[in-house]
């Protein structure tokens, strides 16, 4: 699963710094992701994963994407 992302839907200007702290964040939580190209987080899940266990991955997605969107205000 690939998730680009970008600064403005329009003119579609690449995140990379977002996308870079994105995967640090992640990872702090415990959720270690890839971003490549600079601005797409790449999510590779086993394919034994459970629906709790990707509940959770999404979530720390979630709250690490809310926290770089806070930190371009």
């Amino acid at each position: 699963l690939g998730v680009e992302l970008v600064l403005d839907r329009d003119d579609k200007t690449p995140a990379n710094d977002s996308a870079e702290a994105i995967m640090y964040w992640a990872l702090e939580k415990g959720l270690n992701i890839k971003a490549t190209m600079g601005n797409i987080l790449n999510l590779a899940p086993p394919l034994i994963i459970t629906r709790d266990e990707m509940d959770r991955a999404l979530d720390i997605v979630d709250e690490c994407i809310g926290e770089a969107e806070r930190a371009l205000l």
